[in-house]
Formats: C-alpha cells, structure tokens, sequence
C-alpha cells in the first residue's frame, strides 16, 4: 500500500491498495515459507477517510460481485498471522500502520 496524494496539511487523502483474491496460501516446498499463490491482484485507489461498508463495495466490485472479509499482512510478519478487518476501527489501525511504514 502506498500513499497517493496529500492535502495542504500533508495529510493523506487517498491511499492505493494492492488487493489479491481467489488464490491461496500454501507453503512452497523447496523452502517452507508460506506464500499467496494464484488468483487475481488489483490496485485499489480510496479516500483516507472510507467508511469500512463502502470498502466492502469497492472490494465487492474488483472482485467480480464476490462477498469479501478483507484482510491484511503485516509488514514484517508471516502470512499465518494475517488481521481481519470487521469494522470502521480494524481499517483505520490498517491504514495507520501501513502509514507508519511509508514514513520510514
């Protein structure tokens, strides 16, 4: 995820999301580490300020109309641990820790 554009303040306004779906997470056999396989990537632009009903709708849409239950990787830990994001509070602590590791 990175940082798109920024108000007056330097504030962000929209954030773009680089979302995976319909794959699968499997542990490569040659060295045990577990990693996303197949399915489709898309770059999703939105505001900062999203509410997390109409994520789902964006979602829902480069999905092909699928029902989604967002989740994300955090940087430095392994696909075993991903977070779910069920609320307008789990998108906000998603968008604030990847805003975290675009500042260093």
């Amino acid at each position: 995820m990175s940082i798109k554009s920024e108000d007056e303040n330097g504030a962000a306004t929209k954030v773009k999301l680089m979302c995976s779906y319909g794959g699968r997470i499997m542990m490569r056999p040659h060295d045990s580490q577990l990693r996303y396989i197949g399915g489709d990537t898309r770059i999703l632009v939105v505001p900062r300020t999203i509410s997390y009903a109409d994520f789902c709708v964006k979602l829902a849409k480069i999905c092909g109309g699928r029902s989604v239950l967002p989740k994300y990787k955090l940087p430095y830990e392994d696909f075993d641990a991903l977070v779910s994001v069920i609320g307008d509070d789990d998108l906000e602590a998603m968008l604030e820790e990847y805003e975290r590791l675009d500042a260093k």
